[in-house]
């Protein structure tokens, strides 16, 4: 059966996210993560793994931090951590991630995420011609290049919600910009910012932490006019972002998508959902359209 995911956004979402209907929850680990989740401690780790197994839950790791010289070895003794903790999938993106699994023989578990470059069924396949778990394609493909990638790699994932992450940089772009224009407040680790191109309305959130800098997208994605054509390809799971929602927005997003794996109507859970939600800016992404508008 195909499984439903989603993030741990806040530490204290962790006992709502047990007793929802995912079947995994993706966690960021200090040292590992770049994320605007809360990157959780070894210790916040086994506290927080124990109140998801407690209720049946898998515990993911999103290992997606570049690894530059300076945080090899602290990623290493990580790596060997989640390895003795029996964590049930890494989704990573820097190669060195699979090198260092290799060594402990846990490479079985690690998903291949490599944000916007997962694009190409070639080096989907070479991934799992490797022996990792599965790909996690970009959800900055139309459902076309989406549905031949699946169709191709049954052992892939689909972000089907939430804020899509459009760009992730190593620099501290709004630090750079607190220093050009003497901004006077601090402008780092703060989840109430947005950026507006010259040429639209719509506001990209923007978070800035210790790995660097990372944009999303003004609007948030749901599948509900074309879920289906994305689960006739058999993914094997879909993934929930939880960036920038509140709570209830994203176990609500999370049971109509088990609902819809039940057989529910997409329509009548799309329409009940976008009702409840009005005012949030629910789009399709770039499904439905080119990614350069």
């Amino acid at each position: 059966m195909k499984e439903v995911y989603t993030s741990l956004e806040r530490k204290e979402d962790a006992e709502a996210l047990s007793n929802s209907a995912a079947d995994a929850v993706l966690v960021a680990l200090d040292g590992l993560s770049s994320s605007e989740a809360c990157k959780l401690s070894a210790d916040d780790f086994k506290a927080i793994k124990a109140v998801l197994e407690k209720n049946g839950k898998k515990v993911f790791v999103r290992a997606n931090l570049t690894l530059h010289e300076n945080v090899i070895e602290r990623a290493s003794q990580l790596m060997d951590f989640l390895a003795e903790e029996k964590v049930h999938a890494i989704f990573f993106s820097d190669p060195a991630i699979y090198y260092m699994a290799k060594k402990l023989g846990i490479e079985k578990c690690l998903i291949y995420e490599p944000e916007t470059l997962m694009t190409s069924i070639n080096d989907a396949r070479w991934w799992i011609d490797k022996g990792v778990k599965a790909v996690s394609v970009s959800p900055l493909l139309t459902l076309e290049e989406t549905a031949e990638i699946l169709h191709a790699v049954k052992e892939s994932i689909v972000t089907v919600h939430g804020r899509t992450l459009m760009s992730r940089s190593y620099r501290k772009l709004l630090s750079a910009y607190k220093e050009a224009f003497a901004v006077g407040e601090e402008l780092e680790g703060r989840k109430d910012l947005s950026l507006v191109e010259s040429k639209r309305a719509e506001k990209m959130p923007v978070y800035e932490d210790e790995t660097g800098t990372l944009i999303y997208s003004d609007d948030v994605l749901d599948s509900f006019d074309f879920i289906e054509t994305i689960l006739k390809e058999e993914p094997m799971g879909l993934l929930i972002e939880g960036a920038f929602l509140s709570l209830e927005e994203q176990i609500e997003a999370v049971a109509a998508y088990r609902k819809i794996l039940e057989k529910a109507d997409p329509v009548e859970i799309g329409k009940e959902y976008r009702e409840r939600f009005s005012d949030e800016p629910l789009d399709s992404g770039y499904y439905e359209q080119k990614t350069v508008r």
